[in-house]
């Protein structure tokens, strides 16, 4: 627009309206403005913009130069941004999504400041006419790429934010309460969501490290299964700490220390250690059977003719000892027998003992029960007898107040540290094979007297001796004698 021009055509078509109106007899106001008045005012005003516009052009040039020093200070500041950007730009996946925010913003403020300076620079080289150097279009090229750039990164951290927290959520579980069931869950539920991020973030380092911690996290949860066992006791998690070169405090021990103890580099180690736990369990599993079987076992007892109490069963407790007697020995075979020698020892001992002591008393009680019905048969059998009688009158004494104490407390192991009870038996075995000796000898000198007493048993001889003037009870073996 060319101010003057417009100016005098304006002023022209005011002049030509006041003359209309002069000739029309119009009173002007007195606060009308004549023509003449505008053009004083208008040459008043042109002088006044000749002067300026004298002054300015005189300091255009240094205009010029000062705004060209500091256009290349502005493109000096955005030439270095532009190198800080592709030199710390937060990329790297190992950065947690809270710090590159940070930086983000520190870069989105720099970008900016730096953009506004130039689009300053921009308005007033235009004023002076100056032409914009090419290194200049090149530089804001490169910083819309910068800033486009920022805008995905912006976007990538942003979405990664809640996994972050999901996973530190996760690494602060106890380790007593993590389950692994749930936690292959929650790992895979969070790399379903990373795969539904836009395909924009994907080449990304930071999408990418991401995508790789969730994967080595699910890789170590088959670990994490195994560490759970209940397998692994206190001296196995200190082999463990020492394999991975950790010192954990177990009832404080998060998963997230199991996790940075890089479970995957020392799978070779966790896994042998894990052999051996599960070796030693199934020894300790046994002996812990054979001490819950042998602690709570009560010998079965059965009346006798309302005298006394026998034992009954011994061909299932003799089986159960020869299987654990024998288990117990196949356990020195064990690569891990060491770690429980000494408890293995102890019951080997017990059920030697158990074995030894009930050995004697099944052979007494045999013997007793068998005496007992010949000597109960008839009181001529205590006459013919005499001594073996008062004998075995005494072992059965003893052998009946033994039994009361075991009826009294049925449990194996209470009897078998019945003070005094193996030489007790022992002793009576001896009385009672001594008494059957002398029944043998004097049943075999009947028989050498009158041959046909061979025909029958040992019970039958005794009942007809003693029963030698009860013609009923001799008949019925008359037949067996001279059939």
């Amino acid at each position: 627009l060319n101010l003057p021009i417009y100016f005098f055509s304006k002023v022209e078509q005011f002049r030509a309206a006041q003359r209309l109106l002069t000739q029309q007899r119009y009173q002007f106001p007195n606060s009308w403005l004549f023509s003449e008045n505008v053009d004083g005012e208008w040459s008043a005003l042109s002088d006044i913009l000749e002067r300026k516009d004298s002054a300015i052009q005189a300091q255009v040039a240094n205009l010029q130069t000062k705004i060209k020093e500091e256009d290349e200070m502005v493109e000096k500041r955005t030439q270095d941004v532009l190198a800080d950007w592709d030199k710390c730009k937060p990329v790297q996946g190992t950065q947690k999504p809270s710090e590159a925010l940070v930086a983000l913003a520190t870069f989105e403020a720099k970008l900016n400041k730096v953009k506004e300076d130039r689009a300053n620079m921009v308005k007033a080289k235009g004023a002076l006419e100056m032409v914009e150097p090419v290194f200049t279009a090149n530089h804001a090229a490169k910083l819309d790429t910068a800033v486009e750039e920022l805008s995905d990164l912006k976007g990538v951290w942003q979405s990664l934010i809640p996994m972050y927290d999901a996973v530190d959520e996760l690494k602060e579980k106890t380790w007593l309460s993590v389950q692994p069931r749930k936690l292959r869950q929650s790992l895979d539920e969070l790399l379903a969501q990373l795969k539904q991020l836009p395909a924009k973030y994907r080449s990304y380092d930071s999408y990418e490290y991401t995508k790789r911690i969730l994967q080595n996290y699910s890789k170590m949860n088959m670990i994490v299964v195994e560490l759970k066992s209940d397998a692994l006791k206190e001296r196995h998690w200190k082999q463990l700490m020492k394999e991975l070169r950790v010192s954990w405090n177990l009832s404080e021990l998060t998963l997230g220390q199991v996790w940075d103890a890089d479970l995957l580099r020392y799978e070779s180690a966790i896994r042998q250690v894990l052999l051996v736990a599960q070796g030693e369990l199934a020894l300790e599993e046994f002996l812990k059977q054979v001490r819950e079987y042998w602690q709570s076992f009560e010998v079965d007892l059965v009346n006798y003719q309302n005298k006394t109490k026998l034992i009954r069963g011994w061909d299932d407790l003799f089986s159960k000892l020869k299987e654990h007697m024998n288990s117990l020995t196949a356990m020195k075979l064990s690569p891990y027998y060491k770690q429980f020698e000494e408890d293995a020892l102890a019951w080997e001992e017990k059920l030697n003992k158990i074995s030894a002591l009930f050995d004697v008393w099944i052979d007494v009680q045999r013997r007793w029960v068998y005496l007992d019905g010949l000597f109960s048969v008839s009181a001529d059998i205590n006459t013919l007898l005499p001594v073996e009688s008062s004998r075995f009158s005494s072992i059965s004494t003893e052998f009946l107040a033994l039994m009361k104490k075991v009826t009294s407390t049925s449990r194996i192991l209470d009897i078998v540290n019945m003070q005094g009870a193996q030489r007790l038996l022992e002793r009576l075995a001896d009385m009672l094979g001594k008494i059957q000796k002398a029944l043998g000898e004097y049943l075999e000198r009947e028989r050498s007297s009158f041959p046909r007493f061979y025909f029958v048993g040992d019970e039958d001889l005794l009942e007809i001796m003693g029963n030698s003037k009860d013609i009923t009870r001799v008949q019925k073996h008359l037949k067996k004698m001279f059939a």
